[in-house]
């Protein structure tokens, strides 16, 4: 029996599941048009990715660096990393565990593939690469007001006037939630894509203002650029949209 003949648009909605597609349908009104907003969302969430790599690089760095130096004027021994405080949570330190086997499993395997005998030790970096942007987020939980963050993580923030906890910790929840929309690959177009570049420039300058001015200098101009490539007409669109949590 022959095959009914569907459009290209139709082939790919199949192939992408039309489970998956079906927010592009609902919001584009027909195949070709939903293709189109497919299309834009990959790009966008290609473009945002390169921004989020930014901030969560200094965001995670800041706060180690300060963890470090509370560690060691604690009079405490090795690492935060390997020796982690009291304070953290039992996720984080669990969290943590999972990062130090992933590090030396990875490390293991490049030093075998190089022919050594042993790997060398780990290093704090390589615990670091192997922690996720939640595991810095609830970093900035309110519950270490009184302790981690009064003592240790507030000075991360040395542009935060008012050392308000909530003031970093909200733009990361949003920025974590986005990470989190683009990592799963789901729809980022009823997001307002200028409120997550405000949010990441603005955790970005409460680090480093001249961190900021770089990251605004190379980021800003990409992401605009595919705000203005927005395809449909008639949508809120990410200028406008409300989709931010």
């Amino acid at each position: 029996m022959g095959q009914q003949k569907i459009s290209s648009e139709q082939l790919l909605i199949a192939r992408f599941s039309p489970a998956r597609m079906a927010p592009y349908v609902a919001a584009a009104g027909s195949p070709r048009e939903a293709i189109k907003l497919y299309r834009w969302n990959v790009e966008a969430s290609a473009v945002l990715y390169e921004a989020l790599h930014v901030f969560e690089v200094v965001l995670r760095n800041a706060i180690h660096e300060q963890m470090a130096l509370w560690h060691r004027a604690e009079g405490r021994t090795g690492s935060w990393l390997t020796n982690p405080p009291a304070q953290l949570t039992a996720r984080s330190k669990d969290d943590l565990a999972k990062a130090r086997g992933r590090a030396q499993e990875t490390l293991t395997k490049k030093h075998q593939l190089a022919g050594g005998a042993s790997a060398p030790a780990l290093t704090d970096g390589d615990i670091i690469a192997q922690l996720t942007l939640g595991f810095w987020r609830f970093m900035l939980a309110t519950r270490y007001t009184h302790d981690l963050w009064r003592d240790a993580i507030r000075y991360a923030f040395p542009q935060l006037t008012h050392q308000r906890l909530s003031d970093i910790e909200s733009p990361v929840i949003r920025l974590h939630w986005l990470r989190n929309r683009i990592a799963h690959l789901e729809p980022v177009f009823t997001r307002n894509l200028l409120l997550d570049l405000k949010d990441m420039r603005t955790a970005i300058g409460y680090v480093c203002p001249r961190t900021q001015a770089w990251f605004a200098s190379t980021r800003t101009q990409s992401i605009k650029d595919v705000i203005n490539a927005f395809p449909l007409e008639g949508l809120p669109g990410p200028k406008q949209a409300t989709g931010t949590p």
